[in-house]
Formats: C-alpha cells, structure tokens, sequence
C-alpha cells in the first residue's frame, strides 16, 4: 500500500501554514507534519489516492510563493515500527510480557504473555498489575478456577491460566474492554471455554465459587464489591486486590476485614499497594 503525499514548501510564517493548513481541511488527506527545512516550512501532506491529491494540487494553485512536490511513497506501519523499538516487559520471576512474540527470545523459560501496546487496558507495565502477578505466582494454582474482576487487557486471566489454572473468567464494565480480551485470548492460544469473558460487573453471576479471584482496579469498587466477591469465593480462596495508593491501605483491609478475608500477604511497588487475602 503506498501514501500518496504533497510536499508543499512554503516561506516559513505561520500565517503562510494556516493558510495551507485551511486549504488542505477541505480535501481528502489524511493527515500531515510540518517541518523547518533551510529556514522554509514544509508541509508534507498525505493521501490515499491519486485522484485525492490531484484535487488538493489544483486547490493550492492560485497560493503564491509555494512550492509543490507530488511523492509516491511506501506506507509505514508505525505501530508495528514502535513495536519492535520495544523491549519486553519481565514481571516477577517467570513471566515475560511483549506487543509481539518475535520480541521474546526463544530460549526463555518465562511464561509468556502477548499483549499489544496500543492497548489501554493494561500491558503489564503498570505496578497494579507487576505486583498482582507477582503475587499470584507465589500461589499454587495448579486446578484452579479463576475470576479476574475488571479484566482490562485480561493479562491477570492469562497469567492464571499460565500458572496452572484450568478456567479463568475475565470479565468489565466496559463495553470497549470486550473486543481486547477476545483478541488477547486468541493471541495467546486461550480456549474460549478456558477463559471465558462478559461484560458485566460481578453482580451479573448468578451461582459458582473460585479458587482465586483479582480485582485490579480502584479502592471504592473494590469495597463495594467485596460481599460479592466473598459470595463467589471458596473457603480458604485467595483474593488478591490491588489499584489501591498504599495511602488507602488501612481503608482497604479494614473493608476486607468486615467480610472475613484475612490479610496474608502484602506487597509495595512505589506509591501502589496490593494484598493477598484468604476467605
């Protein structure tokens, strides 16, 4: 696929490129840089048809003092450029978290974990998450069922299930996180019947009890919705929360405490707190 730009110098005012700029708004570009070459401004303009620059073309005509040059140019993909300048996050002892599998090298031990990086569901790379993983590899989840509570990307899911769990149920509230955990469950080889998915709150399940359950996400959800949470739990299941500023600790495990979780273990990364309670 090719970009078909315009490269319009001009004198270098501002007003000279709000002119241009106003002028390029009524065509079909899609997008364009601007940079200072010699002390001239260059406007590189793009198109995705020849037809849609030629109209452009004939739209500067009548502008004095321009100069403009017609390229055909291989179209980049810059996420995938970005993507490759990116290096692999390593979480805990044994996972490895990247956009790509070509990134990860093929003679790790670590568990592996895709996920892309334009997402803004969560990649890893937040402590929230580095310290949930870390957590959940301390615990034996070898059999397990699962249940991540504001799923995001659905990275905690995934880690479970590569720690041994046998389903791990993801599930938001928001209606855009449902279309990343799909493609994130199938770009890590996840069966659907494995980790299933909803979008929804905890409210909406109607009967089943789990192993190990995480909530990443702010300290008033998770104290609104630890009666449910205990409801869905096993005895003796761990419950690992975190999104909470280690300033809204005590906050957190005295809300905990009034469902019965005891605080086994806790952790620091920073400004951010996580812990790791039983039912």
């Amino acid at each position: 696929m090719k970009d078909f730009i315009l490269e319009i110098s001009f004198d270098g005012t501002a007003a000279a490129e709000e002119l241009i700029q106003a002028r390029l708004f009524t065509t079909a570009s899609t997008g364009n840089s601007s940079a200072e070459v010699n002390g001239r401004g260059v406007l590189t303009a793009y198109f995705d048809s020849v037809a849609d620059r030629q109209e452009a073309l004939e739209g500067l005509s009548d502008l004095a003092a321009i100069e403009v040059q017609a390229v055909d140019r291989d179209r980049l993909d810059w996420l995938a450029l970005y993507e490759q300048s990116l290096e692999p996050i390593f979480i805990g002892t044994r996972f490895v978290v990247a956009p790509a599998a070509s990134l990860i090298s093929a003679d790790t031990s670590r568990l592996r974990i895709i996920i892309p990086q334009e997402q803004a569901f969560g990649t890893g790379s937040h402590e929230t998450t580095s310290l949930c993983v870390e957590i959940l590899e301390s615990i034996d989840l070898s059999g397990r069922r699962g249940m991540d509570v504001g799923s995001g990307s659905g990275i905690l899911a995934l880690a479970m299930l590569r720690l041994g769990a046998t389903r791990a149920l993801a599930f938001d509230n928001d209606l855009d996180a449902y279309a990343a955990l799909r493609e994130n469950r199938s770009r890590n080889g996840v069966a659907p019947a494995s980790m299933p998915l909803f979008i929804g709150s905890v409210e909406a399940l109607r009967g089943g009890r789990f192993d190990v359950v995480t909530m990443n996400i702010l300290p008033e959800v998770i104290i609104a919705l630890l009666g449910e949470i205990v409801r869905h739990a096993k005895s003796g299941a761990a419950v690992v929360l975190s999104g909470v500023l280690t300033t809204r600790r005590d906050e957190v495990v005295r809300a905990a405490a009034l469902y019965s979780l005891q605080l086994e273990e806790q952790r620091q990364k920073g400004e951010w707190w996580a812990g790791l309670f039983r039912a």
